[in-house]
């Protein structure tokens, strides 16, 4: 059985971290997962954001993973959060406390786990997320 050794591949370093098992590879905080939101409409259509296993934020200040140049969206509105799942990992939004709140297939949610195809709404912006 081939191992995976970050220093016989550069490519490798950034990506995994060995731990005690040399078959057994883990993830960093910044490795993307098999998820992301496509943006539906406006500007942005089109556009896909990775999901990064720390997660990502959402608003309007320069300081989020997706700015939204809206006057409806807080500065910082919501964020999605990682967890591990059974087989696969598990993604869920949470608002930040919004004036103007997050919607789930319309529904107003204060967290919520994702599901394949789900719609979220955040001020115009409509979001598809999508999960493999």
């Amino acid at each position: 059985m081939k191992t995976l050794d970050p220093t016989q591949d550069p490519s490798l370093i950034d990506a995994v971290k060995p731990t005690g098992s040399p078959s057994t590879i883990l993830l960093t905080d910044e490795s993307p997962t098999l998820t992301w939101l496509v943006v539906l409409n406006g500007p942005r259509r089109g556009k896909l954001y990775r999901i990064k296993k720390s997660g990502l934020t959402i608003g309007r200040a320069e300081d989020n993973d997706i700015i939204l140049e809206d006057e409806t969206v807080s500065r910082h509105h919501a964020r999605l959060l990682v967890e591990s799942g059974i087989g696969r990992v598990q993604v869920y939004i949470q608002d930040l406390a919004s004036v103007n709140g997050v919607f789930v297939n319309d529904e107003r949610v204060v967290r919520k786990l994702l599901e394949d195809e789900d719609r979220i709404t955040i001020g115009a912006t409509i979001f598809a997320f999508k999960h493999l």
